[in-house]
């Protein structure tokens, strides 16, 4: 069982994160979500708010990889897992409130809860750490 150190958790808090997701049929995608924030220490959590690529790649392939990294300590890490979509409770009423504040043209899609299963080092050449 992979879990966050409180490193990695400090680093998802203070550095943009990425998110990596790929269609069925294998086509990659990457954009930054800000939204993104560690749950617990097992769980990343990030918001869907504009149904793009992401979303249609979620719906189909719940796998996800996060990259976070420190540019001025070239320390970062790399957070694989698979996606859970929230439509309603807590984690849902988070990614509604973000979108009211940023008056996005419709309601969130989700907030997204991925279950970290592995974790590997971008500092020491991608080695996995758990």
């Amino acid at each position: 069982m992979a879990k966050l150190t409180e490193e990695m958790k400090a680093l998802v808090a203070s550095q943009q994160p990425f998110i990596a997701t790929a269609s069925p049929d294998g086509v990659p995608n990457i954009g930054p979500k800000r939204s993104t924030h560690v749950l617990d220490d097992e769980h990343i959590v990030f918001y869907e708010l504009t149904g793009g690529r992401t979303w249609e790649n979620l719906q189909k392939n719940p796998r996800v990889a996060i990259a976070v990294v420190d540019a001025s300590k070239m320390q970062g890490y790399r957070f694989v897992g698979k996606a859970e979509l929230v439509t309603k409770g807590e984690l849902y009423e988070g990614a509604k409130k973000l979108a009211e504040m940023l008056k996005t043209p419709g309601p969130p899609k989700a907030a997204v809860k991925v279950k970290v299963e592995e974790i590997y080092n971008l500092g020491a050449r991608g080695k996995r750490v758990a």
